[in-house]
């Protein structure tokens, strides 16, 4: 009786530790799998928040049309001293609208083609963002996730533009436009123009909307 109670001991005992390894093994390779995963999403632009568009955080971001006007009724130049009429005022809240939009576009097209750099580059000089933003400055998807202030325009006036590339870091870093630089660096917080700056429109196309 005793040497059988031995040997179903023994057998319990067994099948606790045969038990215990397989579940360890399970936790393991749960772990594994999950920061393979992290690796490739990492590698691959983050798929996996890329497409989501950046419409509604960046009109979070803002200010909103009523407060652009009041803004714009309360000044009578722009930041260089040109003389703004009330059709100028219009100009540039039109201006302001059609220049988010068209960078919001370019963005949801270049998810679609899954696509993860975007560059800075400039319809004509502009004043304001010469302190902040060189062209050919480039961002990447991931960073337009977490910083969505990174899309144009940046201020009234602003002729600033982003541009999806086509291409790896090694192409981007090769391509024919001057300063093809990466905008941040590190952890650093973007560092851009407040959006009350004014600059007039005279001598440019106006954006039609």
């Amino acid at each position: 009786m005793v040497n059988v109670l031995i040997i179903v001991a023994v057998l319990v005992f067994l099948i606790l530790v045969a038990l215990m390894f397989g579940l360890g093994r399970r936790v393991d390779r749960g772990d594994d799998e999950a920061d393979e995963r992290q690796s490739i999403i990492h590698m691959s632009g983050v798929y996996s928040i890329v497409h989501k568009s950046p419409r509604e955080d960046l009109l979070a971001l803002r200010p909103r049309e009523t407060e652009i006007r009041s803004y714009l009724n309360g000044v009578s130049a722009d930041t260089q001293g040109v003389p703004l009429s009330h059709e100028d005022k219009s100009a540039l809240l039109r201006h302001w609208k059609v220049w988010m939009e068209t960078g919001l576009r370019e963005i949801d097209k270049g998810d679609k083609d899954g696509l993860i750099f975007y560059y800075y580059d400039f319809t004509k000089p502009c004043p304001v963002c010469a302190g902040f933003i060189d062209k050919g400055n480039y961002v990447t998807r991931e960073e337009i996730f977490r910083n969505p202030c990174l899309i144009p325009p940046f201020h009234l006036g602003c002729t600033c533009t982003l541009t999806a590339h086509q291409g790896s870091e090694k192409t981007v870093r090769e391509t024919v436009l001057v300063g093809m630089l990466p905008f941040l660096k590190g952890g650093d917080e973007p560092s851009l123009p407040k959006w009350t700056n004014i600059v007039s429109l005279h001598g440019s196309a106006e954006a039609k909307g």
